[in-house]
């Protein structure tokens, strides 16, 4: 079996067919060997037939006479005379053949149509080429009934070779008569060999046929089997353009043609979505670039216009604090003017409660001081005045610098919402806007960045406009003690003429006047200080407004860096 599995194996198609050949060439020859074994028995078997009917017919010639003498028509002797006669008139096999009879009891022959000269003798001494004594085995069949016999005999003529002959013998016990026929085998092997002659040739004859089937089946399924192979190995490198052949047989091999030609259409059809899926996905991405160029520009025009407002917004910080820092110069120098003044009216006054009693010698000297007082009072006055104006211009260029460091905060908040948004595009963008979410992380952080410098800059004008609040209510009180200054001056310059009566009403009031610039220096000292931490804050406003410039400059450079990676890819 596992020969046989090996010989199934075969992987060429054209080699089992070769070996069907053979292996049907070789159940012909089998079939025909049983068919011609069968026919040579079966020939064999005719020819002991053939003689057993002859037998027969003698046996029953022989009964006859018998019946004739036992009837008494004949006597014995002429009953067994006219039987063996009329035997040597039996022929069969067109006059080949008879029937020859012997004695079982004496064994000699008494009738041989064919060889007379055998008749009388004894037969028991006989052989044949194989030393068997077939005479006396044949009586002794005929002793017991019926039966045949093979031995080898040489036929009558001149050739003494013996050949193989079966005979077939039956007793007639009334007469002990053995009653025998018997044929060559020769014949039946010249038949047997005949048969064989034609059966070869007919197997010939069809081992060519199916030899030459065999081919043209091979080459009608072989060849385009092989042709089909080949052309499938061609469909797997791609080589599509060529038709399928023998796609128009009706037979197997046209269906697997067509099966191949189905493929190769699949394939074809497979190539042509593979090269629209590929124009798609080309339109796709240039959709995609026109859209995120088309998202950068927007992004670009709405950052830069948050940029440029925060941009706008520094400088107007900046504007403000070098306005506020200015102010609290101006405020500064106008507290020392002040300061100046107090001092001296302080002198003065001092001067006049030592003159107090000299008061009538020197009342001109006390109406020029007075005028002088006065004067000062009114530029104190003016200069307060002007110092509250200022104080309220730096109040409201505080509370502007809160309203742009609220649009600061607003902006950065709309530019970390912008980043969000432009972080949440890239992550659908995948590989493609990994860039661009590097970017929209660099521009959230320079947000919150600029968020924190807006919370300290608010923290700053908070201080800032704490210390306005401060300065402006000492700018009030000063310019209260100075209209008190004022007021009283203008009452010594309307009662000098009544200083000698009201001696001691000029030194009380020059008393309150000392009081009151020295309340007028104590103020002075809190506006001084008031403007010191106001330049301070203006100072630390301009640096945090230069920051911010800093940082709206690196926000730009980041955007437009951001913009330049989102239109390469």
């Amino acid at each position: 079996m596992p020969a046989l599995k090996d010989l199934f194996s075969l992987r060429s198609i054209g080699a089992k067919l070769a070996l069907m050949t053979v292996v049907g060439a070789i159940c012909m020859a089998l079939v025909a060997s049983t068919v011609l074994w069968i026919a040579r028995n079966q020939l064999v078997t005719e020819r002991i037939e053939k003689a057993h009917a002859a037998v027969d017919i003698v046996y029953n010639l022989a009964d006859g006479y018998y019946k004739a003498y036992k009837a008494g028509q004949l006597t014995e002797e002429e009953a067994k005379k006219r039987f063996l006669e009329a035997n040597n008139y039996v022929w069969y096999e067109d006059h080949s053949n008879y029937a020859y009879i012997y004695d079982y009891e004496t064994g000699l022959c008494v009738s041989n149509p064919g060889i007379p000269q055998f008749v009388g003798k004894d037969m028991r001494p006989n052989k044949d080429a194989n030393g068997m004594l077939f005479a006396v085995a044949l009586m002794d069949i005929a002793k017991k009934g019926q039966g045949s016999l093979r031995y080898s005999f040489r036929r009558s003529g001149s050739d003494p070779t013996p050949l193989d002959k079966v005979a077939f013998t039956r007793g007639f016990a009334p007469w002990n008569l053995m009653i025998g026929s018997a044929e060559y085998m020769s014949e039946v092997d010249n038949s047997f060999w005949s048969m064989v002659q034609t059966a070869s040739m007919v197997i010939a004859v069809l081992m060519l046929v199916s030899i030459m089937i065999a081919w043209a089946v091979g080459r009608s399924v072989v060849k385009p089997l092989i042709s089909l192979k080949e052309r499938m190995a061609s469909l797997s490198q791609g080589q599509l353009e060529a038709p399928v052949a023998h796609a128009d047989r009706r037979d197997e091999i046209g269906e697997m043609a067509r099966t191949v030609q189905v493929f190769r259409d699949a394939m074809l059809e497979t190539n042509r979505m593979r090269e629209e899926q590929v124009v798609a996905e080309k339109r796709r991405v240039e959709t995609r670039k026109v859209d995120m160029n088309k998202l950068a520009d927007q992004f670009e025009r709405e950052v830069g216009e948050i940029i440029e407002l925060v941009s706008v917004a520094a400088g107007q910080l900046e504007k403000s604090s070098t306005t506020l820092s200015k102010t609290a110069d101006t405020v500064s120098q106008v507290s020392n003017r002040a300061s100046t003044a107090s001092g001296e009216a302080s002198a003065n006054v001092h001067s006049v409660a030592a003159a107090s009693e000299e008061l009538a010698s020197s009342i001109g000297e006390i109406s020029r001081q007075v005028e002088t007082s006065a004067k000062i009072a009114g530029e104190a006055v003016s200069q307060a005045q002007k110092t509250d104006s200022r104080i309220s211009e730096l109040s409201q260029a505080a509370s502007r610098i809160g309203d742009v460091v609220d649009l600061i905060q607003t902006i950065a908040g709309q530019t970390n919402l912008l980043a969000l948004n432009a972080t949440i595009e890239a992550a659908r963008a995948g590989e493609a806007g990994r860039g661009f979410a590097v970017v929209a992380s660099e521009v959230k952080s320079l947000a919150e960045q600029t968020a924190k410098a807006t919370d300290e800059i608010s923290q700053q004008i908070n201080d800032i406009q704490s210390a306005t609040r401060d300065s402006v209510a000492a700018i009030k009180e000063i310019g209260t003690t100075i209209g008190k200054i004022s007021e009283i001056s203008a009452a010594i310059s309307t009662s000098v003429g009544q200083q000698g009566s009201a001696t001691q009403e000029i030194s009380r009031n020059v008393q309150r006047a000392a009081e009151g610039t020295s309340q007028v220096g104590t103020s002075i000292a809190d506006v001084q200080r008031g403007a010191s931490e106001t330049g301070s804050a203006s100072a630390l406003v301009q640096s945090a407004a230069q920051s911010l410039a800093n940082e709206s400059t690196r926000l730009k450079r980041g955007v437009a860096s951001f913009m330049s990676s989102i239109r390469a890819a």
